[in-house]
């Protein structure tokens, strides 16, 4: 389910400002996918609250909570067309190849530490492509 697609993409170093080109790694999702998630993560939540009913005095809580909580994520997955997978390159401070996993959010830009020098990096667009959509 869902395309995998590569975007280009840049790790900036925040000690030093320096970037190197990295590629970032996404599942894309159609309409129909995206509408099908939201379905499926909308039943499993009211799945859940339905058997919260067989639980005292915690059902007072547990149901209306998986209730709501299966409209939010619902209405979240139905308007998420892309996820983030993680992102691969080479550090600009420490020069080795990393591969940072993403937590399924495919918004630029985006602040981690490196997983080998544990120096700060901000995955952004490539700067040229940045002057060209202003």
């Amino acid at each position: 389910m869902g395309e995998h697609v590569t975007r280009s993409i840049e790790f900036k170093s925040q000690s030093n400002e320096s970037t190197n080109p990295a590629k970032m790694h996404l599942t894309a999702f159609s309409q129909q996918e995206m509408k099908v998630r939201a379905l499926q993560s909308l039943l499993g939540f009211w799945l859940v609250a339905a058997v919260c009913v067989l639980i005292p005095i915690a059902h007072f809580v547990l149901v209306p909570g998986f209730f709501f909580g299966g409209i939010v994520v619902a209405s979240r997955r139905w308007k998420t067309a892309e996820e983030g997978r993680d992102a691969t390159g080479s550090c600009p401070d420490c020069s080795k190849d990393i591969c940072i996993p993403l937590d399924k959010i495919a918004e630029l830009p985006q602040w981690h530490d490196c997983p080998e020098c544990a120096k700060p990096l901000a995955l952004q667009l490539p700067e040229a492509a940045e002057t060209s959509q202003a």
